[in-house]
Order: C-alpha cells, then structure tokens, then sequence
C-alpha cells in the first residue's frame, strides 16, 4: 500500500512538473519596463546599493517603505528580436508611477503596459495596474502588500490578478558589509493567465504564468565604501510555482554619488534546460543630479525648492535574438533628510 501512495505521489509530482510550460521571460513579464528593473537582478532586498521608486514593488512590496520623499517615475523599453520567421521583430514596454509617503504608511501606485510579439518570447499584449501600501514597523523591519492586475490580449485574452506580500529586514553593518538587508517576498497569489494561445518554452502552448504563489528571496550590501566610490551587490533566489530555480545576482558602482553602474545576471533553470538561455549580464548607466526652483513656483511653495532626478539607460540580451534596450527617469521632490531631529527642554536654546 506504501508502494502504490509513494508511486501516485511521484506520478503527480512529474505530472505536474511536465506541465510546467510559462512561456520564455514570463517570470519577468513585469521587469522589462524600465532601466532599473532590467539590471537590478530582480532584487527582493532593494537592489546592490539601495534605492526605490514605484516600480521596486514588482520584486519585494516592502521596498517604499522608508522613503521619504514623493517620487515620481517614467520609462520605457525598445524589444528587438533579429531573427524573428514572423516578421514580428520589435516590441516594447512602457512604465509609470508614483510613490506618496505620509505618516501612516507608504503608497505608491504603477502603470505598465507590456508588448511582445515574438516567438522566441512570446508575452503578446498586456496592460497591468497595482497599488501598494509599504509600512516600517521600526527602524530595522518593514513589510508591505500589493494588489496588481493584468489584461492580457491578441493570443486570446485573459486576466490575472491577486496579491504580492513582502518583508525586508535591514540588518546593518557586518564586518566588511555595509548596509546589509535581507528581503522576502510571495509573489502573484491569486489568478495567473491562462487562456492564452502563446508559446511556452517547451513548444506548446504555455501552461499558467507568472509562477502561482512564487516565494522569492535575498540579501544585499555594500561591499566597499569610500568617501567617492561604493560597491554593493545582491543575490536573489525564487521558486516560481515550486517548479522551477532562479538565480539572480547584481553588482553596482557608486561614483561620487552622481554616476551609478549597474549590471545583472540571471540563471533560470527551466530555460536554461530547454535552451531558452538568457545568461548574458545586463548593463545600466544612470546619473543623478539637483535641480533648483524659482522662488515663488508650485514646486518651491510645496517645499521642494530642491530636488533630485534621476536619468538613467539599460542594455540587456534577454535571449539569443532579443535584445532590449531601456531609459527613463525618477524624480524625487525634495531633498532627503539626512539630520536626526532637535529637541529643546523647556525653551532652552
């Protein structure tokens, strides 16, 4: 009797393995959007050298919730596909957001419509919507949930929709590791696509995807910090579906605060073993600079008089014939407060 509850458990397990089917890059549908989401390794711990805006959501919802600042985010991507039998050989993705701190909790809200014909990354035509409410429990612990939607249409139509759940844990220093965090999230609880008539990395029409309730982990840090020039980097694990393996690692370069390098790799083991390789590492230039504005404007009667932007372009092979290449750029209103408060006793100067 052993035998035959061992032998059926096995057969439902290979079973269900075999039908594991997403199609190539469907893991990442929502990582192609902008700059940052293509070379920060998917990073559930806030990337190598930490920074947010909306989209840092689509790894760990718990990303905003130290921000400060209202943030403001716009991008978008070119797909190519060189070798394409369809003549389908360019797609694209576009991002926007906007990220609202206040004293109860982080919000932030994102836009991205997502569009891939080809057959060596057969996505089709989505368009998703999601709202985020990141909260820091103290100064080392935050978590936070997302509720997403995505429409899906032109290979059949369908819809996903559900819930993301996150936490991030910042540890500190650590011997040589500076600002080291640790990030957890559960990603796309709920409805995934299903009715599509798109291609899944084993040939056949694709099985559901993004992965259901895929847990995704990982830590970062910076790994050398100088007055002018800082190192970080990240490693991150997630099991879409518990079916599959993926392995992300990233690696930045801080300059003077102004230029950051960013370059990331990927390894999945479920393309990886059908040959839909995608281990090229990705590369990104981003500069940050302040701008000023005129006393008496909107933005300068808000506070805001100074302020940060951030301009930044990415590179990435997501496959043997797709390339995709990336740019876009955050605002941040306002300065960071970097000075703890003053108290004063009894009106004592």
């Amino acid at each position: 009797m052993l035998r035959k509850l061992t032998a059926a458990a096995l057969l439902c397990v290979c079973s269900a393995l075999y039908a594991y089917n997403p199609p190539a890059g469907g893991q990442n549908l929502f990582r192609i959007a902008s700059p940052d989401l293509l070379t920060d390794a998917s990073s559930s711990a806030g990337g190598a050298l930490s920074g947010v805006s909306s989209d840092s959501v689509v790894n760990n919802p718990a990303l905003t919730a130290y921000e400060q600042r209202i943030v403001l985010n716009l991008s978008g991507t070119l797909l190519f596909d060189s070798k394409d039998a369809s003549d389908k050989s360019m797609g694209g993705a576009f991002e926007g957001g906007i990220l609202f701190p206040s004293r109860w909790c982080v919000s932030s809200f994102l836009m991205q419509g997502i569009f891939v014909p080809f057959y060596e990354m057969h996505l089709g035509n989505n368009f998703a919507l999601s709202a985020n409410v990141a909260k820091d429990l103290n100064d080392k612990l935050a978590i936070g949930m997302n509720f997403a939607a995505d429409f899906f249409w032109g290979y059949d139509s369908d819809w996903a929709g559900g819930v993301n759940m996150g936490a991030l844990y910042k540890f500190g220093d650590l011997f040589f590791m500076k600002d080291l965090r640790f990030g957890a999230a559960l990603l796309n609880v709920g409805k995934t696509l299903k009715h599509t008539d798109v291609y899944g990395v084993k040939g056949d029409y694709a099985s559901d995807w993004p992965g259901i309730a895929t847990p995704k982990m990982g830590i970062a840090a910076c790994l050398l910090d100088k007055p002018n020039f800082d190192i970080g980097a990240s490693v991150d694990f997630s099991f879409p579906a518990f079916q599959d393996f993926v392995f992300d690692a990233g690696f930045q370069i801080l300059i003077c605060d102004i230029v950051k390098v960013s370059s990331s790799w990927e390894y999945d083991v479920c393309e990886y073993s059908e040959g839909a390789k995608n281990i090229v590492p990705s590369l990104g230039v981003s500069v940050q600079f302040k701008f000023y504005s005129k006393d008496g404007s909107i933005l300068a009667n808000k506070g805001w008089a100074q302020s940060e932007m951030t301009a930044g372009a990415a590179w990435k092979q997501l496959y043997k014939n797709v390339n995709a290449v990336s740019a876009g750029a955050k605002l941040n209103l306002g300065l960071k407060d970097t000075q703890p408060p003053e108290i004063i006793l009894w009106g004592e100067e």
